[in-house]
């Protein structure tokens, strides 16, 4: 038999238990509220920084490598692989990135594209004694 003291009691941790993620959703709106960029690397080395909280509009860059190609498209205030020409296309696959965090890997041709705020003073690690 359930009581009314019971169901305060699982209301009230069914709400405590939403906390966590709300913590978590609201930090990473105010990370992309501060301004986002995105890198893109080739070979290990940085090839051009994209600022996209300030982009409006649509850009595509075509990356040529010895191996083959990656296009990729920067659309307002997000960027995406959008084709390639290796075999396995996954990082087509991973779609546009926009978020603090997110990243898009294309091995074969060793391009990566990675979302970063603009206040990231130091990246979120933890440090080696």
């Amino acid at each position: 038999m359930i009581r009314k003291w019971d169901v305060a009691l699982i209301v009230s941790l069914l709400i405590l238990s939403c906390i966590p993620a709300a913590l978590f959703w609201a930090s990473g709106q105010a990370a992309s509220a501060n301004g986002t960029h995105a890198i893109i690397y080739v070979d290990g080395k940085e090839y051009k920084t994209i600022p996209l909280s300030e982009h409006h509009g649509t850009d595509t860059l075509t990356i040529r490598t010895s191996s083959g190609y990656n296009t990729i498209l920067i659309r307002d205030e997000e960027i995406a692989i959008i084709d390639a020409d290796c075999p396995d296309q996954v990082c087509v696959h991973e779609g546009f990135l926009k978020n603090p965090g997110q990243t898009s890997v294309c091995l074969p041709h060793k391009v990566m594209v990675e979302v970063q705020a603009n206040d990231a003073s130091d990246p979120d690690i933890i440090r080696a004694r």
